[in-house]
């Protein structure tokens, strides 16, 4: 009967590891599904107050690495900082000739002050001679014709611009 106490005791020690086992485990569970749900409900009201906004793709926003890759064999782009004072006056510009002339060339728009395009952006002794991506330096108020991937026409400042766009300018 020794033999038969200690497979007893034995075994009785077992149920209760189990039972200590068990127990941690159903807590485990009932702690996360309990932090599942407040997190659910303090979430949903926190999402009320956001609106859901719709992204857009622009056709004609351009960085400095594809300006040779419209899919147009002609095209303008108009480089500048939008930041900057003059910002209104070129997009004015681009948006007459682009209403006004007719069969007018698709006009890209290179944004200076864009981090992607900053490296390019030089405030004088700008390179108009410039036939591929490395030696761009790029004025504030840059238009260039493109043609079958390469710079036809560089032209800087508002007046020579209007002239290009056909813009009257005062």
């Amino acid at each position: 009967m020794e033999g038969n106490e200690k497979y007893m005791k034995y075994q009785t020690e077992e149920q209760t590891e189990m039972k200590k086992f068990f127990i941690v485990l159903i807590l485990l569970v009932g702690i996360i599904i309990g932090v599942y749900f407040l997190s659910k409900i303090f979430i949903k009201s926190n999402v009320k107050d956001y609106e859901y906004q719709n992204g857009t793709i622009s056709t004609t926003a351009m960085s400095v690495g594809t300006i040779f890759n419209g899919k147009e064999k002609e095209y303008y782009v108009m480089a500048y900082d939008t930041t900057a004072v003059d910002a209104q006056s070129y997009s004015t510009y681009t948006n007459y000739y682009t209403q006004n002339k007719e069969n007018a060339l698709k006009i890209y728009y290179l944004d200076l002050s864009n981090g992607l395009n900053k490296k390019y952006y030089v405030t004088e002794n700008s390179n108009k001679k410039a036939q591929k991506i490395a030696d761009l330096k790029i004025l504030d108020g840059t238009l260039l014709k493109i043609k079958e991937g390469k710079i036809t026409k560089y032209l800087e400042g508002k007046e020579a611009i209007a002239q290009e766009l056909k813009v009257n300018a005062k």
